[in-house]
């Protein structure tokens, strides 16, 4: 898991596409994609951005909790087949580092 902030959010009319019998899968319909970036301890951004499955109801701006794992995505939403690599798994109030407190907001 790493901390990340949400930079902006995503917007798409299809989510996970087609049954295999040809019908659509509505059950992500509603669900919120995010876009995300890594910080590093100190709060600085490091890599490139990323889309992140929401499951905190995080907002722009939040500093969140994100786990770069599909299975993580797959246990909170109760589906095997899901496909997510990115998932945001909480949105964070303060950490401890080096001593020192980081309050988020």
């Amino acid at each position: 898991m790493k901390i990340a902030r949400v930079t902006g959010t995503v917007v798409s009319t299809i989510k996970y596409g087609l049954t295999s019998e040809g019908t659509e899968r509505r059950e992500y319909v509603g669900m919120k994609l995010l876009r995300v970036r890594h910080l590093t301890l100190d709060g600085q951004p490091t890599g490139e951005e990323l889309i992140a499955l929401d499951a905190a109801d995080a907002g722009i701006g939040d500093i969140v909790l994100v786990n770069n794992d599909g299975g993580a995505a797959q246990m909170i939403m109760g589906d095997t087949k899901l496909i997510a690599s990115v998932t945001i798994c909480g949105v964070i109030d303060s950490y401890s580092w080096q001593g020192q407190t980081v309050h988020c907001h």
